[in-house]
């Protein structure tokens, strides 16, 4: 969710200067702070187009110092995508602190930090895949991502993996940065 479909890091980076006054040790601890985040831009209709194309789940960290942020990210999902069955999410939300455990054979995970397993779900035994959301700046909600992941939904290919090098072979987007070189926040 967050700096996926979410525009989370600027409200934690701007908050990171105040958290004294919360008493807390981090700006993702703030009670409520996730409840009112607004949407990334063009993320609300991009999760209606794929979800004619994909089989959808939510999965997310909340931070375990925050008990409200767990409530706070189901609220927001209902706000932006209903709270029924015409819901992309409708119970179909995973919180969880290590994203590896729930990885599936087949299935793509976009996320935009390889942290809390994010990244492993580039596995090729299981023919998963971690595209990092942002990395390449056309893979966004309100440029190439939509039809980019269309056009992989749509491949023939037996493999996932397959299906991703053909559509990229012509945009030749960069898929995801290097784990090893990746900067956390001052914060984190």
């Amino acid at each position: 969710m967050d700096n996926t479909l979410v525009d989370t890091l600027p409200v934690l980076n701007a908050e990171s200067k105040n958290i004294q006054k919360y008493h807390v040790n981090k700006p993702d601890q703030i009670p409520g702070i996730f409840r009112n985040l607004q949407p990334i831009p063009g993320a609300i209709d991009g999760v209606f187009k794929l979800a004619n194309y994909y089989d959808l789940y939510i999965l997310s960290t909340a931070p375990w110092e925050n008990p409200s942020s767990w409530q706070d990210k189901i609220n927001w999902l209902t706000e932006y995508f209903g709270n029924d069955e015409n819901s992309p999410f409708y119970k179909k939300v995973v919180l969880t602190h290590k994203k590896n455990l729930v990885k599936l054979p087949n299935s793509i995970l976009l996320d935009d930090r390889p942290y809390h397993g994010a990244s492993d779900w580039d596995d090729e035994m299981l023919d998963s895949f971690w595209l990092q959301y942002g990395y390449d700046p056309r893979l966004v909600w309100t440029d190439d991502l939509v039809p980019f992941l269309i056009s992989i939904a749509q491949n023939d290919e037996q493999t996932l993996r397959t299906a991703i090098v053909q559509a990229n072979e012509q945009k030749q987007y960069q898929l995801r940065h290097a784990t090893t070189e990746f900067k956390k926040e001052s914060w984190e």
